[in-house]
């Protein structure tokens, strides 16, 4: 599976197949036909060698049951969740208890909030509400985009009246992934720490 390459968060590091084979005390030839078969995520460099982000591993190494040694542990993504709504921040931050061993865990509850704390935080990815009082989540968008330091941010958008157009919107924007609110824990922990999914991926929190 070639994955799209998004910015690797300075605290990644990438693995090569066999030291991802050493990690899981498997074989390279394993390691290689988990990457086709597109359950383990990979980059390809220009040569054609393939590339693991310390990440994309540990979220194999979750979903397979694996044990994930501390200094993988050590490697998470910092995710800033912005929302209007203390509620749903309060119900987020006790469900990312569970998780805090792949993301670090931010709150902003307004635009202008938001885009301080990027300033500030230098979060990994932003999950965006698209309702909020003092701007909303489309301007926060245009102009994290249209700053050269924060063009690159991956952004998630989350709305809870989400149509064909406004998924149009965010996406021509600049936003990695579109999700229906509410999104559990799990659903942005996986959207947070998959770097292959496309730009125009269009995610259904169950």
């Amino acid at each position: 599976m070639r994955a799209k390459e998004t910015p690797m968060p300075a605290s990644e590091r990438l693995y090569t197949s066999g030291e991802v084979a050493e990690i899981l005390q498997s074989d390279t030839t394993s390691v290689v036909k988990w990457v086709n078969d597109g359950l383990l995520v990979a980059y390809h460099t220009p040569g054609g060698h393939r590339r693991v982000r310390s990440s994309d591993l540990v979220a194999f190494m979750r979903a397979h049951g694996m044990w994930i040694p501390p200094e993988l542990r050590a490697s998470r993504v910092k995710v800033l969740l912005v929302d209007d709504e203390p509620r749903v921040l309060g119900a987020m931050k006790r469900a990312m208890k569970a998780h805090e061993d792949a993301v670090e865990f931010l709150t902003a509850c307004s635009g202008m909030e938001a885009l301080v704390m990027v300033g500030s935080e230098k979060p990994d990815v932003l999950g965006l509400d698209i309702v909020m009082p003092d701007m909303d989540g489309l301007e926060v968008l245009r102009r994290l985009k249209g700053r050269p330091e924060t063009a690159k941010l991956d952004v998630i958008v989350l709305s809870g009246n989400l149509t064909p157009a406004l998924e149009r919107k965010v996406v021509a924007l600049g936003a990695r992934a579109v999700c229906d609110k509410p999104i559990s824990a799990a659903e942005l922990v996986r959207l947070a720490t998959r770097s292959g999914v496309s730009q125009a991926d269009r995610a259904r929190a169950s």
